[in-house]
């Protein structure tokens, strides 16, 4: 493993300074380990510091039932301290009245233990909600301006997922409370921050120095590409490529071993994985999405909005070059495949001529399938599909069709953000790739023909970033004004010695 402290530097001073400060990172990026590291720490420098979670009062909002369990927590987490460093009994404080009982029980123990000053590092504190987490963050502001005198923690760590703006925000149904209270003297938020490239193949390197296996330059670059550091994922592909790619370990792990990993990873649906797509079913987090997954104009994503900070935090999207993106290539394929995972496996076995007499992919086949399938599934598709998202059921319907007919025989990669207005596809398949521009027309949106050209320009110019000779551009009409006579089209182009072949749907 990597130092923990070394990705979430300064944590110090805000203990030394008696602060108050906020933790916040995406699900399984180390937060919970950096914190027990640092607690350790602040025991060596003198301090009854604890790490305690506060992960069972999840979901329970009544202040009366929710206290104890949070109390038990510091009693838990205290094990940590020496005998005459830990609280006295909870059993008299809690026959005492709800919202009173979490402050008189860190007033008593600061006070038996002065002059040692008590820190709280408070883990998954973002799962507190509604008046349970008003009165939980009201308790400890109450002592935070008599902390001074050693009857309150010195200072107290909030770790979770989401800012402290956004538990704030939706603590009462999702209306805002009064900016100003009921922690304002929040310091600072702080974000645990990914590997890098040089850490990931630190991390490697240390499987090779005990094992002896070693990882190629390539594959370590290739492993921090998939996942662009984030821990959880960097780990994971190293533990699928040793344990189950190259058990012997004799055998050096490969740029290809880490991408057979990636794969194994996203159909094994991990945990970690599935969380990520219970996300996707939250109307704060689709409202974000749909517009990157379309690949529409910057405009088009609320940057402004606290849902926007709260899917970053979430650990779903990044800010990047191009608009909102997926925060790695991993997540850009685990999100669509998510999101077409019900399509994919409503589509049959395809009866169809798919591949060549030679066992090669037969793109325009395939691609005349798939209008032919979509003109008559289209309707079942809107009435039925995905409603959190159904501005994008055509871009998903055409990505599950592809991964439906070439998995386990080829892969699918996709480019999407908001801001590069259309999405390429690029699909690989033995020695054969193609590249694919999706685009649509709806109502209210750009002109037909604007469309048209824009989808060509930008086709031409993926075409020539990948050097291939030829590309397909898909247009969905979504215009209900429009027939089914009018949207299938075909055309072709010739644009630079490079041929485009043009489909309506």
């Amino acid at each position: 493993m990597l130092g923990p402290e070394q990705r979430i530097p300064d944590l110090l001073p805000f203990v030394e300074q008696e602060l108050y400060f906020v933790v916040h990172s995406a699900r399984q990026t180390g937060k919970s380990t950096a914190m027990l590291a640092f607690a350790e720490r602040l025991r060596g420098l003198g301090y009854a510091a604890i790490h305690a979670t506060l992960e069972e009062s999840q979901g329970i909002e009544d202040i009366e039932r929710a206290e104890p369990i949070w109390l038990y927590a510091l009693e838990r987490g205290a094990q940590a301290l020496r005998d005459e460093l830990r609280p006295g009994p909870s059993e008299a404080i809690l026959r005492e009245a709800p919202g009173t009982r979490l402050a008189r029980f860190l007033a008593a123990w600061c006070a038996a233990i002065a002059p040692v000053r008590l820190v709280l590092l408070l883990d998954e504190a973002d799962v507190v909600s509604g008046p349970a987490m008003v009165s939980l963050l009201r308790q400890l502001r109450a002592g935070f301006v008599s902390r001074s005198i050693g009857d309150s923690p010195a200072s107290i760590g909030l770790i979770g997922m989401r800012d402290l703006r956004d538990y704030l925000s939706y603590a009462k149904d999702g209306s805002p409370l009064n900016p100003g209270s009921p922690f304002n003297i929040k310091s600072r938020s702080l974000t645990l921050r990914n590997f890098t490239a040089a850490e990931v193949a630190e991390l490697y390197g240390q499987h090779t120095a005990a094992t002896g296996q070693p990882f190629t330059a390539e594959a370590s670059a290739r492993a921090f590409w998939w996942t662009q550091g984030q821990p959880f994922l960097v780990n994971a592909l190293a533990r699928i490529s040793v344990m189950e790619l190259a058990a012997d370990p004799t055998q050096t792990i490969t740029e290809a071993h880490i991408d057979e990993a990636k794969e194994r990873l996203i159909r094994a649906r991990t945990t970690h994985l599935d969380s990520l797509a219970e996300r996707l079913k939250e109307e704060r987090v689709a409202r974000i999405v749909q517009p990157v997954l379309l690949g529409d104009t910057p405009f088009a994503v609320p940057y402004e909005h606290d849902d926007f900070q709260y899917v970053l935090d979430l650990g779903l999207l990044q800010h990047g070059a191009a608009g909102a993106e997926a925060a790695n290539p991993m997540y850009r394929e685990v999100l669509v495949r998510q999101l077409t995972l019900r399509m994919q496996k409503a589509i049959s076995a395809p009866t169809w001529r798919w591949r060549t007499a030679a066992g090669r992919l037969d793109f325009p086949a395939l691609v005349d399938a798939f209008l032919d399938w979509w003109r008559e599934n289209a309707d079942a598709i809107t009435a039925h599909g995905n409603k959190q998202y159904p501005e994008a059921l055509p871009h998903l319907a055409f990505m599950a069709f592809l991964q439906r007919v070439v998995n386990g025989g080829g892969t699918v990669l996709r480019e999407y953000a908001a801001g590069r207005g259309a999405v390429d596809v690029v699909v690989t398949y033995g020695p054969d790739r193609f590249v694919v521009e999706l685009k649509r027309v709806f109502r209210g949106g750009k002109g037909f023909d604007k469309v048209k050209q824009q989808g060509i320009a930008q086709l031409s110019d993926y075409l020539d970033t990948l050097d291939e000779p030829e590309g397909w551009l898909i247009i969905f009409d979504q215009r209900a004004s429009t027939s089914w006579e009018q949207r299938l089209w075909r055309d072709e182009q010739t644009v630079g010695g490079r041929c485009l072949y043009l489909r309506g749907a």
